[in-house]
């Protein structure tokens, strides 16, 4: 079921990294390597870490671009959303990102998988096969609106559902803690009206 966007208005983009810093970033836990690299975020750590931005939304775009490490095959990060600090790990929503359901919606602290359910399996993958290439740079999209989350891989629509258990937070990057650096760049975010 596809929802449709009414006429909306949008803010100008604000780059949630400056390219040159981690200025405006956070982690929640210890993290063994988080720097600015070429125009590029560079993360690593040994455990499960989430660092998150200043800027916090609640009707929104973010998007960025992702490479993972191309010879971890269990790697696992994430692009969260309308996140909400907690003492280790933040509670929100984290667009998924590695091999297996990159695009995928999975509630930090909210009950798990949120897209796709068991029902959806069929759909996500037949939106998503294919689309993630480890070894090169993927675009990573979600737009918020009220109860509705949308999120796009590739410019590709995959996830699309309501859930109103965070209604607004910050932005996040995560490494699960396995495999080498996950590299970030041209994060940015806008807000809808």
């Amino acid at each position: 079921m596809i929802l449709l966007e009414a006429q909306e208005n949008y803010s100008k983009w604000i780059d949630l990294f400056d390219g040159k810093t981690t200025k405006g970033w956070n982690a929640c836990n210890q993290v063994q390597r988080f720097e600015a690299v070429n125009q590029e975020l560079h993360l690593l750590s040994k455990v499960n870490v989430w660092v998150l931005t200043e800027v916090q939304m609640k009707d929104f775009e973010v998007q960025c671009e992702v490479k993972i490490p191309h010879d971890y095959e269990g790697f696992n990060s994430g692009l969260g959303f309308r996140l909400i600090e907690g003492r280790n790990k933040p509670t929100g929503y984290q667009f998924e990102i590695d091999r297996r359901k990159s695009g995928a919606v999975y509630g930090i602290g909210l009950g798990g998988w949120l897209y796709p359910s068991i029902e959806q399996e069929k759909e996500y993958e037949e939106r998503a096969i294919g689309l993630f290439k480890p070894e090169k740079w993927n675009h990573a999209r979600v737009r918020c609106k009220g109860t509705i989350i949308k999120t796009f891989l590739n410019r590709k629509l995959i996830s699309e559902f309501q859930d109103d258990q965070s209604l607004e937070g910050k932005f996040g990057i995560q490494h699960h803690g396995k495999g080498g650096i996950v590299a970030f760049r041209n994060l940015r975010a806008r807000e809808i009206y």
